[in-house]
């Protein structure tokens, strides 16, 4: 098999940057999340990139800076918005008296315990499954134990302003000159290649920008819903707000998001109403809630989602099932989230480059 000097050059430049990519993995999120960013700022660059008045252009750098200074300050807003209301509500969790908890689990809990003691689920030495339930949530939610986790915040937060300090730096350029990352995969890529290494990424930026801006689409409409179904079912709006959000942001994640935004609804509204009676408000209000999240998840998946991504999504719901089963055994969450536009990059790649070149 004879292997020419294209072929050997970029399979030493993809092991390279396999290599790399794995030791700096760090700094290869930084890149990638500078990237979605700017993808989904684009649509607005390319607007204000049109605009003048008269002979005035808004200058590139100037354009980086107003998008990035929107787009922080909306997500300053949000975290903003939202960040006390999450403090207060732990806050209260804290402060809960394990007697009314326990008081209030006893009944439901027992009948429980006598169903997988029966079936031989639980023995002897848990046999108390509300002691055990109340036991373990004092313990997650006990001052000491809340005081410790804000006091690791501090390197979480040195943390978090160097994530932002870099993406901000990277999203500045990738901005103010929308070529660059293309300039840069050119540079090595072999010249009789680079026609089809353009129309690839040409293709893929068009793809990825229509899917995140439909995820931000996606969210402000989820967000939207939730906020106004739980103010119908009896949640204050502070907590509609804070459950909107959560559940908005959840939704990102594929299956398991609905699934964990829904558990944290259910303990929110259970411990919102924990003062009242378990079975004529608490259980009810919970049902209601459920409604509200099984409504809109429906809505969601039928309606909104195929809709939004119609054009930018063109696959089985099979396929793209195990697409992000697979990358969520292979890098978890995050896997998950990326699942769906990486696979969409790489039939993008594999259609110009193999199927094309075949024909």
């Amino acid at each position: 098999m004879k292997f020419n000097k294209s072929t050997i050059l970029i399979t030493f430049f993809s092991i390279v940057f396999i290599i790399i990519a794995y030791f700096l993995w760090k700094l290869w999120v930084y890149v990638t999340i500078a990237a979605i960013v700017s993808l989904i700022l684009n649509p607005i660059n390319l607007k204000l990139k049109k605009w003048h008045f008269k002979q005035f252009y808004i200058p590139s750098f100037l354009r980086a800076i107003l998008l990035l200074g929107m787009f922080w300050t909306l997500v300053f807003i949000i975290l903003y918005s939202i960040f006390p209301l999450i403090v207060n509500e732990i806050y209260h969790l804290a402060s809960i008296n394990p007697d009314v908890l326990n008081s209030k689990l006893a009944i439901p809990l027992e009948g429980i315990r006598k169903n997988l003691y029966s079936l031989g689920l639980l023995n002897a030495e848990n046999s108390n499954l509300s002691s055990l339930v109340v036991n373990k949530f004092m313990y997650f939610f006990n001052a000491d134990h809340i005081q410790n986790t804000f006091s690791n915040l501090l390197g979480i937060i040195t943390d978090l302003l160097v994530a932002v300090f870099v993406i901000t730096f990277i999203s500045f350029f990738f901005l103010k000159d929308d070529r660059l990352f293309t300039r840069t995969i050119l540079m090595f890529v072999p010249i009789s290649y680079q026609t089809e290494v353009k129309h690839v990424l040409l293709s893929i930026s068009k793809m990825l920008m229509r899917y995140f801006s439909g995820v931000v689409i996606d969210i402000l409409i989820i967000f939207t819903l939730i906020c106004i179904g739980m103010s119908i079912v009896g949640c204050d709006l502070k907590t509609a707000i804070m459950l909107g959000l959560i559940g908005a942001i959840f939704n990102i994640i594929p299956y398991i998001g609905p699934i964990i935004s829904l558990s944290i609804g259910m303990l929110v509204g259970f411990l919102t109403f924990l003062p009242f009676d378990l079975y004529d408000v608490i259980i009810p209000h919970l049902i209601y809630m459920a409604i509200v999240y099984l409504t809109v998840n429906i809505l969601d998946a039928s309606l909104i989602q195929p809709y939004i991504f119609s054009n930018a999504i063109k696959a089985h719901p099979l396929e793209i099932f195990i697409v992000i089963l697979a990358s969520g055994m292979l890098a978890g969450i995050i896997g998950m989230m990326l699942a769906i536009p990486g696979y969409m990059a790489l039939r993008i790649i594999a259609k110009e480059f193999f199927i094309n070149s075949t024909l």
